[in-house]
């Protein structure tokens, strides 16, 4: 009986590791937040689009965005971030005109950029709206519709936007997120341990178990501690890539925004690590 609630107490107390390493892997991954512009919806050449009709258009597309991505997990530029990231010269202007979405995306150093046009096809009005993901160009998706008034355009905006926007979560499937927690909490029943009757010094390893989490406890403050330098750096490395001038060659851009990455990536690691570390030393002061 007594052996057998041993190994309950065994249990229990590995079950609490595994759910604190969980928190702290849950912790660095929220840490990394994208960004999401919506550029204005704008009349093609032609077309009468008043205004506020294409404000209004306009923010219920980024009303959309903000209801289907991951609360926490992205920011959604508003128009006026939009502007005061735009260098305010004749040549972001004419870009701005000619809506070159990936363009202006790397520019203000926004992860997905969405362009949408209003033309006229057969007397009808047309909407148009492209997701893109800046660095790669690559277009993510998009939805086309008719209608004869504005109205049936914003229903239409409504209707396909949250599937439209639900693209960019899908970069990251949740699933490798899941898969990640699952290994941290694998509920596979421990391997019993055969207890020797005749090891002793159980007050002695209890000493030196003090001594051990509180090595662990300063390893792991000390890569949490440079995982923040690592942001710092991260955020200095995204800036000088929004900072970057136009027609520069691909491979500038590329470079400049790997860079980036790889230190938002190190960031997260330091993080994680860090984390799996405290979070060992406190399963070892709870344990002994």
């Amino acid at each position: 009986m007594l052996q057998r609630m041993s190994h309950i107490q065994c249990y229990s107390k590995l079950q609490i590791k595994k759910f604190v390493s969980a928190v702290f892997l849950l912790a660095s991954f929220a840490s990394a937040v994208g960004t999401v512009a919506v550029l204005e919806i704008v009349p093609a050449e032609g077309v009468e689009l008043k205004v506020l009709e294409s404000r209004h258009l306009t923010d219920e597309l980024r009303t959309k965005a903000r209801e289907a991505l991951p609360q926490g997990g992205y920011t959604i530029l508003t128009r006026d971030n939009i502007l005061s990231l735009l260098p305010p010269d004749s040549e972001e202007a004419q870009c701005l005109a000619e809506s070159c979405a990936v363009e202006i995306g790397r520019a203000i150093g926004a992860e997905y950029i969405t362009q949408g046009f209003v033309g006229e096809f057969s007397g009808m009005l047309t909407l148009t709206v492209e997701l893109y993901e800046s660095i790669t160009g690559n277009l993510l998706g998009s939805f086309v519709t008719e209608s004869r008034d504005v109205m049936g355009l914003l229903n239409t905006i409504r209707e396909k936007a949250p599937d439209l926007f639900a693209r960019i979560a899908n970069q990251k499937p949740a699933a490798s997120l899941a898969k990640d927690i699952d290994a941290v909490l694998d509920n596979s029943k421990p391997a019993e341990k055969k207890i020797d009757p005749q090891v002793g010094g159980v007050e002695k390893k209890g000493g030196n178990s003090f001594w051990v989490a509180l090595g662990l406890d300063l390893v792991g403050a000390g890569l949490v501690a440079y995982g923040f330098v690592k942001n710092s750096e991260a955020k200095d490395l995204h800036s000088d890539y929004r900072a970057l001038p136009k027609g520069l060659d691909q491979d500038v851009y590329r470079d400049t925004w790997k860079k980036s990455d790889d230190a938002s990536g190190m960031r997260n690691a330091l993080y994680v690590a860090g984390g799996l570390v405290l979070a060992t030393g406190i399963g070892v002061h709870i344990w002994f």
